[in-house]
């Protein structure tokens, strides 16, 4: 089918005049010369399409082929229109950038307006780019920044490189972005988040690159999601739609808002020191909602009116939580019952020392399973080499501080007497140590088991009295038996009330000391 024939059939479907004349890259005057010819002939265009190339050409004239000559400047520019199309391609770079590299090197050449013509004239013969239809409330596309931004610590003045976050609903075109510290599943779903809270109201699907964060393997037909990235789809309710490998068109207008956030946005802020990220956000908060107001490119609405008017009342409403992220990881539990958290150390049974559990945590907590079922739970922290350690547990050693058994020995030492609790702070103040006064305390409330509490009581009292806060001073008062003239209610002859001492091979008693001086009389008698 000649030129001729395409011409043809195009005006049959309505084209105008001058829109055939620019995708066929001829005058208007030879595209009116054909249709005149056309319908002079009397032929319908059925007849006219169906026939011969040669015949059309008989037909409507042999000057209908002629050739046409391009300038020397015309030819010039059409050699640079591959390369030039090839560079709209690369990030930031914009058809008036390319007009001024041609200009510099082409002084005579075409003027900026003819120029932008001719190379869009060339994309659209070069690729047909087809029209994707986006429905209000259906999608939310995401994305990352190529280029990334950068932090300066205010304390060592190094720069930290952050990555820029950008989610768009396609119906609306409106947009947010965030600076976040990493491109990590924790930022990926924190940022997509904060947008959904951004926009007030949850689309159908999330639409995101493929990202490992968000992106265990991709597949054209199912690709596998990441098991955190898709516990968050769900708890707000949506499908997570991956975006094609290497299909940019199907995330065309995220990566257009990428690139507007490169022309405005960077540019702004590239001479700027930021020592924060909220501090950066809030820059990046100006410019978005300078963005959002600006008018769409030949519409009388701006992104953030079209979103109100179009598309809100079709997003479903958000949860009434916040979607709290659950990690996982599998760890052995160590000879001392314990397993480790970011360097932070939790107690377990000792019936599961040397078997693999599973930590199943969040912000607030640590929960600890084995074989599915859970063993126990603590509140999270974070901080490095400390233990959190449950008294239910009853691990082996000394956990945590002595301060606080120490107050324990208080409490119990209140419950029983005032002077036992007098007599056990003196103790620990004497001993400086906390401890070795624990131990000295410890050893003290011991004594209950042996001598029982008034006994204890009373040789505390006796203790106090004659200063001596130690463990061994209150063992031997009550060895002694000193403390019964402090025992309650007790008897005039505190001599008969003394207890009995036991007999014992290395406790020699009063009988035989009366033995003894009976010997040494007679000794005496006999000189």
């Amino acid at each position: 089918m000649t030129n001729i024939q395409n011409i043809l059939r195009c005006y049959a479907t309505g084209m105008g005049i001058k829109s055939i004349a620019d995708a066929f890259d001829i005058s208007r005057n030879t595209v009116r010369k054909y249709v005149r010819l056309y319908q002079q002939s009397g032929l319908s265009m059925e007849n006219l399409l169906s026939m011969p190339s040669h015949k059309v050409q008989e037909l409507l004239g042999p000057s209908a082929e002629r050739a046409v000559i391009p300038s020397e400047r015309r030819q010039q520019l059409e050699a640079l229109l591959p390369e030039y199309a090839e560079g709209l391609k690369q990030r930031g770079v914009m058809v008036k950038t390319l007009f001024e590299e041609y200009s510099s090197t082409h002084p005579d050449g075409y003027r900026h307006a003819q120029f932008e013509a001719l190379l869009y004239r060339y994309r659209l013969k070069t690729k047909a780019v087809g029209h994707v239809e986006h429905y209000a409330g259906d999608q939310m596309y995401v994305d990352f920044a190529g280029d990334r931004l950068a932090i300066v610590e205010p304390e060592t003045g190094e720069k930290r490189k952050v990555e820029v976050f950008v989610a768009i609903l396609p119906c609306s075109h409106y947009t947010y972005c965030e600076a976040v510290w990493s491109q990590k599943k924790e930022d990926l779903i924190k940022a997509s988040e904060n947008a959904l809270h951004f926009y007030g109201g949850v689309p159908l699907a999330i639409v995101p690159d493929n990202l490992k964060s968000a992106v265990t393997s991709s597949d054209r037909h199912e690709p596998v999601i990441q098991e955190d990235f898709a516990a968050f789809a769900e708890h707000y309710g949506m499908a997570v739609y991956p975006a094609r490998v290497r299909k940019p068109k199907d995330k065309a207008l995220v990566e257009n808002a990428v690139k507007l956030l490169y022309r405005s946005v960077y540019v702004d802020i590239k001479d700027r020191e930021f020592h924060s990220l909220e501090e950066l956000n809030e820059a990046i908060r100006a410019w978005l909602e300078r963005f959002n107001e600006r008018k769409l490119s030949g519409r009388n609405q701006s992104r953030r009116q079209l979103f109100e008017s179009v598309e809100r009342d079709f997003l479903r409403p958000l949860p009434a939580m916040r979607h709290q992220m659950r990690q996982r990881k599998s760890v052995t539990v160590m000879r001392n019952s314990y397993v480790t958290l970011n360097k932070h150390h939790y107690s377990v049974p000792t019936k599961y020392i040397g078997k693999r559990v599973e930590l199943v945590y969040d912000a607030d907590t640590v929960e600890i399973f084995h074989s599915l079922t859970l063993v126990t739970s603590h509140h999270r922290d974070d901080t490095p080499y400390t233990y959190t350690q449950k008294e239910a547990h009853n691990l082996p050693g000394h956990h945590g501080a002595y301060e606080k058994d120490l107050d324990e020995l208080y409490s119990r030492a209140a419950q029983i007497d005032n002077i036992l609790l007098l007599f056990l702070k003196n103790v620990a103040t004497a001993a400086k140590y906390p401890p070795a006064a624990f131990r000295m305390c410890r050893g003290i409330m011991s004594l209950e088991k042996k001598y029982g509490l008034e006994r204890l009581v009373a040789a505390c009292a006796c203790a106090t009295q004659l200063r001596a806060y130690s463990y061994r001073e209150v063992q031997q008062i009550l060895q002694r038996g000193d403390d019964a003239d402090y025992l309650p209610q007790a008897p005039d002859n505190a001599d008969e009330a003394r207890p009995v001492i036991p007999a014992h091979r290395n406790i020699r008693g009063a009988a035989y000391f009366a033995q003894n001086n009976n010997h040494k009389e007679n000794n005496n008698g006999n000189k």
